[in-house]
């Protein structure tokens, strides 16, 4: 199962996240991703649906507890996120915990224009 995580920052525009998306697919030689994984403390925004309708992935919404509890398998971290949001991983955090049991990061953080993503793979149910 692939899993991009994202984070974006509220001036991020979608254009963006999406070319970043597919970017990082690109680079990995994936061309569909199961799942895209977001903070749910960003959850009244749109810019997921528009990234996950793209590919025709769902949506998981990882709450601040599930970002917690990876932080320490993450491979990049933030101390402006840190400051922000209480966790110093974001993207990271989000695939890994998206992507379930045996998740393991493909793709470390890849930044364009406010926007982060990672992508992992695992064996979500």
């Amino acid at each position: 199962m692939i899993v991009v995580g994202m984070g974006w920052q509220s001036a991020a525009l979608a254009e963006h996240a999406l070319e970043l998306v597919a970017q990082s697919l690109h680079m990995l030689g994936a061309s569909v991703p199961d799942y895209i994984a977001v903070p749910d403390f960003k959850n009244a925004d749109t810019l997921p649906q528009s990234v996950a309708r793209r590919w025709g992935a769902g949506v998981l919404w990882i709450t601040r507890t599930q970002l917690q509890q990876v932080q320490a398998a993450c491979h990049t971290a933030s101390s402006t996120v840190m400051r922000h949001v209480g966790v110093a991983s974001v993207a990271e955090a989000c695939a890994l915990a998206g992507a379930g049991d045996g998740a393991q990061l493909c793709l470390t953080r890849q930044v364009l224009c406010g926007v982060t993503c990672a992508v992992a793979e695992g064996d979500r149910k």
